[in-house]
């Protein structure tokens, strides 16, 4: 059987199934294995975890007490189904098909600018924060005008590019979590930036490190760490920046029980926009595949952030971020209760339960389908999303689709 259980519940002899940690970066660190001893505890408490998974078949804890995996996925699903009562986030004013080209635009743009910075960084060279409020400005009007259009391009990625891609997925999702929070240009523009440079210090981080595909020492975590300190200090060093692009991306791995870094802070003392970032860069970076690390479905995301909400991620802020990307997300794969597949495209206007849908596969029939959009919320339409799948499953690539 797994459970969860508390840390302070661990003992030599447990097996541990999954360290429940994705919400640390970095962490490609032995995810499971049998507890040898109390140095080991010992260390998995210095990183910051507070609950595991353990396998009772594998190891001691059967008399344990703690919350089976199925309970926890219930109560999970349970959470999401209420953030799915809220009314759906998505005033937009084109359609995705309209946004779309734009999108593609600036989101080109920037990521060859994210691209020159870190070359140039890595040459020594200064920030020129300009170009930077340029791309920031073009992004907030394509948010504005449908943010799904960008939110679609997230999903177009490759894993041998993470730190790029990365940036620029985090700084359209603090966009359209911004214009859900109804935050005002300046400070979206200024939020998005610093979402955009959050990780330019990983330059400075000796490649043998930031691209191990083993476990890291404490020495090598502490190291990675730092890259925390070295965006603050590049950033500070910018003509132009504003302190709010600063604390972005000084705060983006600070947790609001004090188990981040660099600073170790407490909830009240990250800024609204610092905790905006730290959701959005967690979700970016559990939905993504890189060496180490394969990335899980958008939804499935969604339940981790509800249950890392409330101790390490801020709980209303994470409500409110899956009311700006909706329980199914833009670029999802769902199944119908017709047994066919597809890709949601863009978010309804009411409910969020009743996305458009581009459909592509018939799950009874094991194969491709003549590609077909429908929007779930239009009168008559008899189809519904019953679950979303992995696409991992039926061998499917989403950025096949997407453009």
């Amino acid at each position: 059987m797994i459970k969860k259980i508390s840390v302070n519940q661990l003992r030599p002899g447990m097996y541990v199934s999954d360290l429940n940690c994705d919400w640390i970066p970095h962490h490609q660190y032995n995810r499971e294995g049998r507890i040898p001893d109390d140095n080991t505890i010992a260390e998995i408490r210095r990183r910051g975890i507070t609950e595991v998974y353990i396998d009772t078949e594998r190891g001691d804890g059967a008399q344990t007490e703690g919350l089976t995996a199925q309970e926890v996925d219930h109560h999970n699903q349970q959470a999401l189904d209420k953030a799915a009562e809220m009314p759906a986030d998505n005033s937009a004013r084109v359609s995705v098909e309209e946004e779309l080209q734009r999108a593609h635009t600036v989101h080109t743009e920037a990521q060859n600018m994210v691209n020159n910075v870190l070359h140039n960084v890595k040459l020594g060279r200064a920030i020129d924060i300009e170009p930077f409020d340029q791309i920031a400005d073009g992004m907030v009007d394509s948010v504005l005008r449908n943010h799904n259009a960008l939110a679609c391009l997230g999903r177009i990625r490759d894993k041998d590019n993470y730190l790029l891609e990365h940036s620029i997925n985090l700084a359209v999702l603090m966009g359209i979590f911004a214009k859900s929070l109804n935050i005002d240009r300046t400070t979206m523009q200024d939020a998005i930036v610093g979402a955009m440079l959050h990780d330019i210090g990983k330059v400075m981080i000796p490649d043998a490190i930031l691209h191990k595909p083993g476990k890291l020492t404490d020495d090598e975590f502490a190291v990675i760490k730092n890259h925390v300190v070295f965006s603050r200090d590049l950033l500070k060093k910018s003509p132009g920046i504003s302190q709010l692009t600063i604390n972005v991306a000084a705060q983006h791995h600070e947790r609001i029980d004090g188990s981040g870094y660099p600073d170790g802070l407490h909830d009240c003392d990250i800024c609204r926009e610092g905790k905006m970032c730290a959701i959005a860069d967690v979700y970016d970076a559990i939905t993504a595949d890189r060496v180490y690390h394969k990335g899980i479905p958008p939804t499935a995301a969604l339940k981790k952030l509800l249950e890392w909400s409330g101790t390490h991620l801020d709980k209303a802020l994470v409500h409110r971020f899956i009311r700006s990307m909706g329980i199914f997300p833009v670029g999802s794969l769902v199944e119908l209760k017709s047994q066919r597949l597809g890709i949601v495209m863009d978010g309804a206007e009411k409910d969020q339960r009743m996305p458009i849908i581009k459909v592509i596969y018939s799950n009874r029939l094991k194969q491709y389908v003549p590609i077909e959009t429908i929007d779930l919320s239009r009168p008559g339409v008899q189809d519904e999303v019953v679950k979303a799948v992995d696409p991992l499953r039926f061998g499917i690539r989403i950025k096949d689709f997407i453009l």
